[in-house]
């Protein structure tokens, strides 16, 4: 029996080990070896990648040379504030602190990371929605667990549940990408798809530059196109399942001591989502008991922005013209 296990195991091994040495060599997601930048701009294809990580690497990389203290929090939607509007509002070094499918948990241990590394909050915007205020804890995946300088979590876990987004699914789609160089048509389903984000890797602001080109050059081809991603919507206000239970409170008080120790200028946004769910009523409420009036703004729901589906790239995110508007509303 030994010696069968023996022979099994060094049978196998080359099995395991080919792919771990390929993933070390190619490192598809860059979470083992420092870039310039987290966004391939120089090919035809961009490889889908942990959001969380390429954020915070890249506050690490840079925060003393360019002394950030003015943040955007959120999930992607939040990707489309600009900083360049923002900042006309706030004077400030703007850095886009996004992640996705980002968490209050996720925003607590930015903010908490931006502590440990003495980095001024002087301004932040933090942009939630029911399901951002549903996670309270670290998530699984390697497009979503944090990094491991934000979660306080192991490295190791963190690298292991990267290699299972490599492996096995995903491993064959990265191997024909390295060896031919070229962008085949099944490699979307694996995250490696055409390019459509620029990085700004001063600010970490996300451009949709191809999404972008397109509608200003036929906006009425970019939506005929992608009709029948707008759905119709119930005419009737429905309003989301309160989320805001214990935990996100514990989370969402710690966040609001965060703010007022640092004096921090902030403003909260409740994204305007293509479903035209309403946040709870209770939710909602609570958020404004506990941050102000003043600094919550509400635009879930039917209203002049939820109503016009050219206010958006897609059914799940809005334009960067409707975060200008909403950017205008809020400092006004």
């Amino acid at each position: 029996m030994r010696n069968f296990i023996i022979k099994t195991l060094l049978f196998l091994s080359p099995l395991v080990l080919v792919p771990v040495i390929f993933y070390l060599i190619i490192d598809p997601f860059k979470v083992l070896y420092k870039y310039s930048e987290q966004i391939n701009t120089d090919k035809n294809y961009q490889i889908v990648t942990n959001r969380d990580f390429q954020s915070t690497q890249l506050l690490l990389s840079y925060y003393k040379k360019y002394d950030y203290n003015s943040f955007i929090f959120g999930n992607s939607r939040s990707t489309f504030f600009q900083v360049t509007t923002w900042n006309k509002f706030i004077q400030g070094n703007c850095f886009h602190f996004d992640a996705s499918n980002e968490s209050i948990y996720g925003i607590y241990c930015k903010l908490k990371l931006l502590e440990s590394l003495k980095i001024n909050i002087n301004n932040a915007l933090i942009i939630l929605d029911a399901k951002t205020l549903t996670v309270v804890e670290n998530q699984n995946g390697h497009l979503f667990i944090m990094h491991p300088e934000s979660s306080k979590e192991s490295y190791f876990t963190f690298h292991i549940e990267m290699f299972r987004g490599f492996f096995p699914r995903a491993m064959y789609a990265h191997m024909d990408l390295w060896l031919t160089n070229k962008k085949k048509p099944y490699m979307d389903k694996y995250g490696i798809r055409d390019n459509v984000f620029k990085q700004d890797v001063v600010s970490n602001q996300i451009k949709y530059f191809v999404y972008d080109e397109q509608l200003s050059s036929n906006p009425d081809l970019y939506y005929a196109n992608r009709m029948s991603q707008f759905y119709k919507r119930d005419t009737i206000q429905i309003y989301s399942e309160p989320v805001i239970k214990k935990e996100q409170e514990e989370i969402l008080e710690s966040i609001r001591s965060i703010l007022i120790f640092h004096n921090t200028k902030y403003k909260i946004i409740i994204s305007p989502l293509y479903d035209q769910f309403k946040l709870n009523h209770k939710d909602l409420n609570y958020l404004i008991n506990l941050f102000g009036s003043e600094n919550v703004f509400d635009f879930s729901g039917i209203n002049s922005f939820t109503n016009d589906y050219h206010n958006y790239y897609e059914n799940s995110h809005y334009r960067p013209l409707v975060c200008d508007s909403i950017i205008n509303i809020i400092y006004k």
